[in-house]
């Protein structure tokens, strides 16, 4: 049956859409000879059995596929990259939410471009990833992510402070809220809303946002790709909270140390839409709109 390429399917069950979608996708596949693999909850929840060649845990995928596509929003892409993006397998995100930059296509522009994906006729974009290493007392734990990494202050009402240091050279001492450590792609989130710049996904910059400083001269920072952003903080509770790409989530304590640098694994992104970056800029954002009040 099997056309030489497959396809990796991962999904947001809790979007409604998807349950039509990925059936209806899985039997076009099916029709042209084209294999595909899908992740295990797709395959316990959908009626999918007969139209697809195996499933698997959403990690392992990577080494099974040529291609993964995920239905879902930005957090989806966000934890499809966690799962495969080390892989090296290409990504490729289908928005069925409302607001999405990493999703690449529409779910018509989908059935519009399958040909040219069978086909191979797509670009692959590679995005700078982060990897975190979090050492406590009792051990350390290695995170992976595609936006961010964030340290907060874990809910509590007072400030934290956060001792921030470049390749070991003492660089501030934040009093704020946390401290975001970003990659160009996550410029366009969490680093966004905390009043952090914008930058071009094909920059090599790592940025670091404050949040909510208690001072205004404490500003976000873009430094080379190359440097490696050691962190200590320290707060009046003594517990702080961790996360990477804002799901998985680590409890900080006084005298853990984060260290945060470019991850040798980008993530590879399919890019098949024709349109720039500044372009989706321009759509999500109203840009070159006249809105006189």
């Amino acid at each position: 049956m099997s056309n030489h390429i497959t396809f990796g399917i991962v999904a947001n069950l809790d979007k409604k859409i998807v349950w039509q979608i990925v059936p209806q996708f899985l039997a076009i596949l099916q029709k042209k000879g084209v294999d595909a693999i899908v992740a295990d909850d797709i395959y316990a929840n959908l009626p999918v059995s007969d139209l697809v060649r195996a499933s698997c845990e959403k990690s392992k995928l990577g080494a099974r596929c040529d291609i993964v596509i995920a239905f879902g929003g930005d957090g989806t892409m966000l934890a499809t990259a966690r799962d495969v993006g080390r892989s090296g397998v290409p990504i490729l995100g289908v928005n069925v939410g409302r607001f999405g930059f990493l999703a690449e296509i529409s779910i018509d522009e989908l059935y519009s471009k399958i040909d040219d994906l069978i086909a191979g006729n797509y670009e692959v974009e590679s995005r700078m990833a982060l990897e975190a290493v979090l050492s406590t007392a009792k051990r350390k734990r290695q995170y992976y992510a595609f936006n961010d990494v964030v340290l907060d202050k874990g809910g509590v009402p007072r400030t934290i402070f956060i001792e921030t240091y470049i390749d070991d050279e003492y660089l501030n001492t934040y009093n704020a809220d946390g401290l975001i450590v970003s990659t160009p792609t996550g410029s366009t989130a969490y680093s966004l809303s905390a009043g952090g710049p914008l930058l071009s996904p094909d920059m090599n910059s790592l940025l670091i946002t404050p949040i909510c400083p208690h001072s205004l001269s404490q500003r976000p920072l873009a430094i080379k790709e190359d440097k490696v952003i050691k962190i200590k903080a320290w707060s009046e509770s003594g517990r702080m909270l961790f996360s990477a790409d804002g799901q998985k989530v680590a409890v900080v304590t006084t005298g853990d140390i984060i260290e945060v640098r470019k991850s040798p694994d980008p993530v590879r992104l399919v890019k098949c839409s024709g349109k720039s970056f500044y372009q989706v800029l321009r759509t999500k954002l109203n840009w070159g709109e006249d809105k006189k009040l």
